[in-house]
């Protein structure tokens, strides 16, 4: 329903009776409306509101005008003054409710879908809007809830059952979240989203087989969905499975999350000689894969190609004079003529890169002297402690952020060790700002992110730091990359990378894991953290 048919949907009532004179107002104002002359419809409606300041349905119209032009907040109290003066439809409530999330009104959204739940306690879209708007929300026991009555008064809709599982999984409820997905299977066979789904949840629990199976039996339906290869991909690269996974990686650009931007026929497979030809190297997905990624690119220049890599904006300082390629550009940079082009993350099929391929005998980064000299005010060469660098939380964009980070607080053990610790934490949230004033003010932590103003700037304090010790972002890349030991806290599930039941890594020599061995606990992780720097010798 879009936002003409919304505010001229005839199910909202308006209760004072409306004279000819606004009738007239009223249609002319929809008329304005439909046809984009939003200004001109807003004066219409301000006009009804001097004589009638509590008329439903034009405060309506004026909230829809707002927020189709992005004022969410004038909106939201539009729309919340027409549903206080007005009897609004479902469709109408819902819209409201939505609208006023965009204005951080939470309290107001909740408000309307519980008025909206009371109009369409039965009706199945209805219901799934609803619970859908509720997870927006953050309130994920009364969107399962919602889930909950909408498959009772609906059981053979097997989409109702695929959604609660997926719910079911963000809340940790693993063995639920199996079964709503086989509900789902057995009220539609040829359901491919929700084979592929419990193959995810089967992998998370470390299920190989199972999940694997389950890939399969959606790609018997479908042979080219695109989300049943990529997550068997994955699997098969946790596993270790590097030739069949690499090869169906490739998939991850027809699922509709990613598109490189570039003509499919100049993409170089591996099969094209490259010797005397340009190469473009593009980035793709974060600066962790461009920084893991960017050592294949020494490869090409090795075999002739003329290499051309082009990074994000905030890793050109760092990476504009890497020494594998022979013009390295920011994305915001003008692409000019290649050949051939490959994203980064193909590099490894291209070059068919097998296990000893990961392994690197030394850094294939460095810092810029010159920054790193900027660091001796505050890191004197003389010392006794351990210098060590932390990160505990990584982009909260990351759709596996809620798994990979760790609160500051529970990380507390580590700090009460003998050694120096320096916050090379960029974004600092909202939940751990108390914690780190605290541990800056008893001197256990130093907050220095102010001055990490780019990836160069980290880099060249990770040169003057004895360890890293990361959550799985892009510091522990960056730190594996120039060389320094780095220690990576994982979770139960780590990304497919960092393989499986090991302590080391094939693509840092310096690095070592340390993982979850309950899912969603990190009690573990941190006390082996605490007890491998009590165990650090003084330098």
């Amino acid at each position: 329903m879009g936002l003409y048919d919304l505010w001229t949907d005839r199910t909202c009532l308006v209760p004072s009776v409306m004279s000819h004179d606004t009738e007239h107002i009223l249609a002319a104002a929809q008329a304005n409306l439909q046809a984009g002359r939003l200004d001109d419809a807003a004066s219409l409606l301000h006009g009804i509101l001097k004589t009638a300041p509590d008329h439903g349905e034009a405060l309506a119209g004026l909230g829809y005008i707002a927020a189709q032009q992005g004022d969410h907040a004038r909106a939201a109290d539009y729309l919340i003054q027409a549903s206080e003066r007005a009897l609004l439809s479902w469709h109408q409530l819902k819209f409201a409710a939505q609208v006023c999330r965009l204005a951080q009104r939470r309290d107001a959204a909740i408000a309307l879908l519980e008025r909206c739940l009371a109009q369409c306690r039965n009706d199945a879209a209805a219901l799934h809007g609803v619970a859908v708007s509720l997870i927006e929300l953050g309130e994920s026991q009364r969107a399962l809830e919602v889930f909950v009555h909408l498959c009772k008064v609906h059981p053979q809709l097997a989409e109702a059952h695929y959604n609660r599982g997926t719910l079911l999984g963000t809340m940790g409820r693993y063995d639920d979240e199996l079964d709503a997905y086989r509900q789902a299977i057995a009220l539609k066979p040829r359901f491919v989203r929700a084979y592929v789904n419990l193959g995810v949840a089967l992998r998370d629990l470390r299920r190989f087989d199972e999940a694997l199976l389950q890939f399969r039996k959606a790609l018997s339906i479908d042979p080219n969905d695109a989300g049943a290869r990529t997550n068997r991909a994955q699997t098969n690269l946790l596993l270790g499975e590097f030739e069949h996974g690499w090869r169906e990686y490739e998939w991850r650009w027809r699922d509709g999350s990613g598109d490189h931007g570039f003509p499919q026929h100049s993409l170089w497979t591996g099969a094209q000689p490259i010797g005397g030809k340009t190469v473009l190297v593009h980035h793709e997905q974060g600066f962790g894969d461009t920084l893991q990624f960017v050592r294949f690119v020494d490869q090409l220049s090795a075999a002739g190609a003329h290499v051309v890599l082009r990074v994000q904006d905030a890793l050109l300082p760092l990476l504009r004079h890497y020494p594998g390629a022979a013009e390295v550009i920011g994305e915001t940079d003008q692409v000019k003529h290649f050949d051939y082009h490959i994203p980064t993350m193909s590099l490894p099929f291209a070059l068919k890169v097998g296990t000893p391929g990961l392994a690197l005998s030394g850094p294939y980064l460095q810092a810029d002297e010159e920054l790193v000299r900027q660091w001796d005010e505050l890191l004197p060469v003389a010392r006794r402690r351990p210098r060590i660098g932390i990160v505990w939380s990584g982009s909260r964009t990351h759709l596996n952020d809620h798994n990979r980070s760790i609160p500051l607080e529970q990380l507390k053990p580590v700090f009460e060790t003998d050694a120096e610790f320096f916050a090379l934490q960029p974004d600092v949230r909202d939940s751990d700002r108390a914690c780190l004033a605290q541990l800056e003010q008893s001197g256990a932590l130093r907050d220095v992110s102010g001055r990490l103003t780019s990836f160069a700037e980290t880099a060249a304090l990770i040169a003057r730091l004895d360890l890293v010790v990361s959550v799985d972002t892009a510091v522990a890349h960056l730190a594996g990359a120039l060389g320094k030991p780095v220690w990576i806290a994982l979770p139960f599930m780590p990304d497919w990378r960092w393989q499986l039941d090991r302590n080391d890594s094939p693509w840092y020599a310096n690095a070592r894991l340390f993982r979850q061995t309950t899912r969603g606990d990190w009690t573990d992780v941190v006390a082996a953290l605490r007890a491998e720097i009590d165990a650090l010798p003084d330098v």
